[in-house]
């Protein structure tokens, strides 16, 4: 009897640990506009092959969203965008202008390009 307990004991603890990363996967969500930004900066830095040593990290600002991170050469990550949509956004590397257009489009590529 105490090894069937033990048994199911085990796939009940992975489950549950699975559980929790999954609901800390869906922290970040929380806000709309900010997630936008963040996503369509992520897009923008995958599309163009750059290697992230620290992820862009967003808040919002007066003007709108500011994200900031680095490469794995040190150099830093910016991407600025308007606070409302479509989200104005440009994304640079150092001195380095990677993407100007707006956080939208970048999603909606990136939509496509998955169907």
């Amino acid at each position: 009897m105490k090894r069937t307990h033990a048994a199911l004991a085990v796939p009940v603890l992975v489950l549950s640990l699975g559980a929790c990363s999954q609901i800390d996967a869906l922290a970040p969500v929380g806000g709309a506009s900010i997630t936008t930004v963040r996503n369509a900066t992520y897009d923008v830095l995958v599309d163009e092959g750059i290697d992230i040593l620290r992820a862009p990290q967003c808040s919002a600002t007066s003007s709108g969203f500011t994200c900031t991170g680095s490469t794995i050469d040190g150099n830093p990550i910016v991407s600025e965008a308007g606070p409302t949509t479509p989200f104005d956004l440009t994304v640079r590397v150092g001195d380095t202008l990677l993407f100007e257009g707006t956080a939208e489009e970048i999603l909606e590529a990136a939509v496509l390009e998955a169907s």
